[in-house]
Formats: C-alpha cells, sequence, structure tokens
C-alpha cells in the first residue's frame, strides 16, 4: 500500500473519535466529535488527502479505503447527511456514551463525553436545514432523544445538563426546524454506492428486478398456507422475562453443531454475550442487533448480541406482537445469523487475521452476505431439524428479497414509508409496526438493506467456482473466504481459492 496506513488511521480516528471508541481504539476516549461547520469541513479535508495519496492505487486495502472514501464522500457531501439527519446527532452523542459503558469501566472519558452533548446538539441546530430534513428522520430523532432521557437517568453521573440539551432539541425539532425534505438518496449517487463502494455491477432497476424475481420465487417455495403456519409457530415464544436467557442458550446450541460438523473454525479467544438494546437504539432496532468485538482492542474479544426487549409500558397488543417476533423458531434463525456460524464467527476471523484497514472499514456485503449464507449452509448441514426451520429460512429469504425492491424504491422511485412497509408486511411476513420501524431504518441506509442478497449471491458464486476445482474441502474454502475479513465479496478474485 502507498499510503502510510498508520498515519491515515490516526487521522481518522482523531476525527472519528466515537468510532474509534467502538473500534477498541482508545487514545480518543475523552474526546467528543466535533460536527460544527469547522469540524465537518477537516472530515472533507482529511478525505481529500487520503485520496490524493491513494491515486493509482491498487492492492486490497487500498481499493477498500477508497471505497469509504466514496461512500462518506456521497453520503456527507452528496446528500449532505449532516444538514440532513437530525438522529446523527443523536446517536453519535449517545453512542460516545453507549460504547464506553458497555465495554469499558466508568473513567473520566465519559464524563468528558457527557459534558460535550450540549455543545453537539448546538452544532445540529446550526447545521440542520429544514429544505433537507424529511419529516420521518425527524420522527426517528424524537424517539431517539426520549430514549437518551431514559438511558442518560441511568448512568453513573451527573447528566442533568445533557438532559436539558436533549429537551431543548426535541423543541427545536417540534416548533423550529419544520421538515420539508427527502430522504431519497437519489439514482446516481445509490449506483455509485453500488458500483464505486461495493463493487456490484448493477444498476438501480437491474437490483430491484432481481428483488422482484426472487419474490416470485419463493412465493411458490412457501406455499398457499404458510401465512397460517407461521402463525402456529409464532404463539410459541418465551415470556418477556426469559427472552435474553432463550437467545443465549439457542447461541450456545447453534455453536456446538458449528463444532461438531467442522463447518467453520472459530480461532481461540473470543467471547459472547447477550444484552439488552440502548433505550435510544430501540426505535430503530425493534428486534436487536449485534456489536462486533472491538477490531483493534487487545483485551476485548467480546461480541454482543443486543435484543431489545419488551417494553411493559406498551399497550398489550404491542407487547404480544413483539413476543411472536422473537418465538422459538425465530429465536433459533436469528442466533445462527447473528453468532456462530454468522456475524460473530465472521467478525472474529476479521479481527484475528485482517489488515489494519481491513478491520476498520468492514462491507455489509460481506457481513451481511456472509450471514445470509449461513441460513442457507446450516439448513444444508442439517441444522434444520424441523420444517418449521426451513418455513422461517424461506420466509426470511421473502424479506431479504423485498428489501432488494423497498431500497430500490425508497431512494430512487420516490416510494413513500407507507407504501415501503406494505410488502415488508404482505410478502415479508413482518408485523405492522415492525416492518415500519425496519422501513424507517432503510431511509437512512441506502444499499444496506440490498446488501444481505447481493453479499450472498456473491459468496454462493465464489463456492461454485472453488467447488469445481480438484480437492475442494468447504471448511478450507470458509477459512479463505474469512480471511478477507470484511471487504466486498465484489473484490475477492474468484482464484483466491
Amino acid at each position: 500500500m502507498t499510503v502510510a496506513t498508520d498515519s491515515v488511521l490516526e487521522e481518522y480516528w482523531r476525527l472519528h473519535p466515537v468510532e474509534a471508541t467502538h473500534a477498541g481504539v482508545h487514545r480518543f476516549d475523552a474526546v467528543a466529535p466535533d460536527l460544527s461547520g469547522n469540524g465537518l469541513e477537516a472530515r472533507r479535508a482529511w478525505r481529500e488527502r487520503t485520496r490524493s495519496a491513494l491515486a493509482g492505487g491498487v492492492d486490497l486495502d487500498e481499493r477498500v479505503l477508497l471505497a469509504e472514501l466514496v461512500r462518506q464522500e456521497i453520503v456527507d457531501d452528496e446528500w449532505q447527511w449532516w444538514q440532513r439527519a437530525p438522529q446523527a446527532y443523536v446517536e453519535q452523542a449517545l453512542n460516545g456514551l453507549q460504547y464506553l459503558v458497555a465495554r469499558t469501566p466508568v473513567t473520566n472519558a465519559l464524563a468528558a463525553r457527557l459534558s460535550a452533548i450540549p455543545r453537539m446538539l448546538e452544532a445540529a441546530n446550526r447545521n440542520l436545514r429544514g429544505d433537507l430534513v424529511p419529516p420521518e428522520y425527524v420522527e426517528i430523532a424524537l424517539v431517539g432523544a426520549a430514549g437518551a432521557q431514559r438511558f442518560l437517568a441511568e448512568l453513573p453521573l451527573p447528566s442533568e445538563p445533557a438532559q436539558r440539551a436533549f429537551g431543548e432539541f426535541e423543541e427545536f425539532l417540534r416548533e423550529d426546524l419544520r421538515p420539508r425534505g427527502n430522504y431519497a438518496l437519489g439514482r446516481d449517487a445509490f449506483e455509485r454506492m453500488l458500483h464505486e463502494v461495493h463493487g456490484v455491477p448493477l444498476s438501480a432497476d437491474e437490483v430491484f428486478e432481481h428483488g422482484r424475481e426472487m419474490a416470485e420465487n419463493l412465493t411458490a417455495e412457501l406455499g398457499p398456507n404458510w401465512r397460517a403456519e407461521m402463525a402456529a409457530l409464532k404463539a410459541d415464544h418465551p415470556a418477556a422475562d426469559t427472552l435474553l436467557a432463550t437467545y443465549a442458550a439457542e447461541a450456545q446450541r447453534a455453536r456446538r453443531f458449528v463444532e461438531e460438523q467442522g463447518l467453520v473454525d472459530i480461532p481461540p479467544g473470543e467471547a459472547f454475550e447477550v444484552r439488552a438494546t440502548a433505550p435510544f437504539l430501540r426505535a430503530t432496532m425493534p428486534l436487536g442487533h449485534f456489536d462486533r468485538t472491538p477490531p483493534f482492542s487487545p483485551s476485548d474479544n467480546l461480541g454482543i448480541l443486543f435484543i431489545t426487549p419488551v417494553d411493559p409500558g406498551l399497550p398489550p397488543a404491542r407487547q404480544a406482537e413483539l413476543l411472536e417476533a422473537h418465538c422459538f423458531t425465530a429465536v433459533r434463525a436469528i442466533c445462527l445469523h447473528e453468532t456462530f456460524p454468522g456475524h460473530h464467527v465472521q467478525l472474529w476471523h476479521a479481527k484475528v487475521r485482517a489488515t489494519p484497514v481491513l478491520r476498520m472499514f468492514p462491507s455489509p456485503l460481506f457481513t451481511e452476505g456472509w450471514g445470509l449464507y449461513c441460513e442457507e449452509l446450516m439448513e444444508e448441514a442439517g441444522y434444520y431439524d424441523s420444517p418449521a426451520l426451513r418455513l422461517w429460512r424461506v420466509k426470511n429469504a421473502m424479506w431479504r428479497a423485498v428489501r432488494l425492491m423497498v431500497d430500490v424504491g425508497l431512494h430512487c422511485r420516490g416510494l413513500s414509508l407507507e407504501d415501503a412497509a406494505r410488502p415488508l408486511v404482505e410478502l415479508g411476513g413482518l408485523e405492522p409496526n415492525t416492518a415500519r420501524g425496519e422501513a424507517l431504518r432503510y431511509t437512512s441506509s441506502p444499499t444496506q438493506p440490498s446488501s444481505y442478497v447481493l453479499g450472498r449471491d456473491r459468496i454462493w458464486e465464489l463456492r461454485r467456482r472453488a467447488a469445481q476445482r480438484p480437492g475442494f474441502e468447504l471448511a478450507g474454502f470458509h477459512h479463505t473466504l474469512l480471511g478477507f475479513s470484511s471487504v466486498s465479496p465484489a473484490m475477492i478474485p474468484a482464484d483466491a481459492f
């Protein structure tokens, strides 16, 4: 690599201290991100300097770093993210705290970041433009700000100034901002993301058509009575107070199967837990999310599956709906995707085997593509010991097919949030409120919803080509594949196997 990796990453971490903490780089834990106009300009200048140093670069580190620069340029500069997305300030402020309290003892760093929250939200008031901010983003930000009040009140340090700042920010969003913008990234930028960030040589329309064809085929595979069968499966679920323990037990069950079958090696030293999702993230994470082991921390090897608890303050019907989404069959499917052999194993390989650049900038096409591939791999290996699991896998495949169409629809075809949620319910089998939460998330993450299928497709393509060579061995293929860290599978050469 022609550019000096250490200096590039060091400056990136200095300018993005929350991301540094999340990665396990703790030199900047007491620093809050500068989201003022000057701070955002410093980030742009870093991108320009780094791009100049990369001119003509061809190795994998350089390709990944260039892809990350393109992504940031599209999102921050062309989409005008910091002028458009009030929830981004909420998440930066609170993730800066959450990444500390979730993994490290309470230190002076927590107090420093806590004291910076009023300044960060003042920057939001100055940066945000009502003509760019969509009402949907205000909805996300308001729910996040309400969760922030609960989160801050539970911290082991005084947080009244930060709580007041969030209260004032809520008032600004409700009374002063007057949002009238649009969340669509636009076709040109969406296709640049596909081509230059992910390495996928498809148009937006081809992605949409891929999803439509998948949905058509899966409809026939599901059969006419799948909704009634799903309803019966959903009725069998854990109680609210045993939800997290159920996930923990199922993750260990999946791990034993992976080890007994020799599907994927798990390098020694990793650790895994299930925890409750932070309150401020529950609006856009209605079920949960996975948090990787910090890739640069030599002492923290913990992967965490965050599961969103069922709020007892919700209406009973909504509580029942959420518990059905965590039915026992769903738990089994989620765990193999998120933990063993899914995200936790893949990201652990990335930590112990990858270069610093590849560890820092993972591609969702690898992480989500691997998770989806694992759902099919585990069925192939015999883990699905009941027809229910196969039905759930096919239903989830339909959900991922719908994501292709919704992703393109939201960002390239003027699809409304309500129209985006509808096929997630009607075809994907999601509950209405969960579908709306998913669609809200897709409005702020263009191409990420498509990454599951697009990444899975490339992994299977690489496997089929490798299987044609003499001496092919599945575990060996997986080991070589995972050695590429989390680079987009589209960037992995077929002759690497």
